[in-house]
């Protein structure tokens, strides 16, 4: 490998790392009410929470922003010319991107669990595998109502399905310095590893789950301003 290949590798990493690490729940959240996200509600400084203690309007944009740090680093890592080594540059930017969400640095290394950054993430390489999550997810939390185990199982399935498709309207190659063997092969096997890492993560859920502490959603209901926690901060 040339060493401005691996020194931009290794800058590209870095960088979806720091941007990763922009918590924007906590952010917003410190700016909207003066307290942590990370105290309210379920802890998690994500979109859910952020609409559970903000309203439907925070949601979506701390959902955007963090789809965000999956998306340009993705993108930076497609049109930047990583020659033999390009499959390399996309896992690095996704999965740094969503180490960084996670474990970020400017936050203690206490992030959310980065469903809003993969999402980000895939949508620049296989919208068709985002639109199933997305849909899965819809379905599966209305029938059973509990989103964060839904979110793990679902990644596990598209993941894991998505290795064996080789359908190519499936795979939509918008950048020509990526084929579409890379995507099939890079694209799956890195969302499939990182649902195995966050696996831990998800272990506090389900055992809620089993003793009945974990809240249960009713989808659109947390899209609805929190009067009382608005009328609580005024």
């Amino acid at each position: 490998m040339a060493s401005r290949i691996f020194a931009g590798l290794v800058f590209l990493a870095l960088l979806s790392y720091l941007y990763g690490s922009l918590c924007w729940a906590i952010i917003i959240s410190k700016w909207k009410l003066r307290k942590d996200i990370r105290v309210l509600g379920d802890g998690n400084p994500g979109a859910y929470n952020t609409g559970r203690n903000l309203g439907g309007k925070y949601f979506l944009l701390v959902m955007l922003l963090d789809a965000s740090k999956g998306f340009i680093p993705g993108l930076i890592a497609s049109f930047v010319n990583f020659q033999a080594y390009q499959n390399w540059a996309v896992g690095l930017a996704g999965s740094f991107s969503v180490l960084g969400h996670c474990y970020p640095i400017f936050f203690k290394f206490r992030g959310g669990n980065g469903f809003s950054t993969i999402f980000g993430f895939m949508i620049l390489y296989n919208p068709w595998m985002v639109l199933e999550w997305g849909i899965f997810v819809f379905v599966l939390t209305v029938i059973f109502k509990y989103i964060r185990p839904v979110q793990l199982i679902t990644m596990f399935f598209i993941s894991f399905f998505a290795i064996f498709i080789d359908w190519h309207f499936y795979w939509r190659n918008f950048f020509p310095l990526l084929t579409e063997p890379m995507m099939q092969v890079t694209l799956p096997a890195m969302v499939l590893t990182i649902a195995l890492l966050q696996v831990p993560r998800f272990i506090p859920y389900f055992v809620g789950i089993y003793t009945g502490t974990e809240e249960k959603i009713f989808f659109f209901k947390f899209l609805r301003k929190n009067k009382t926690t608005s009328s609580d901060n005024n």
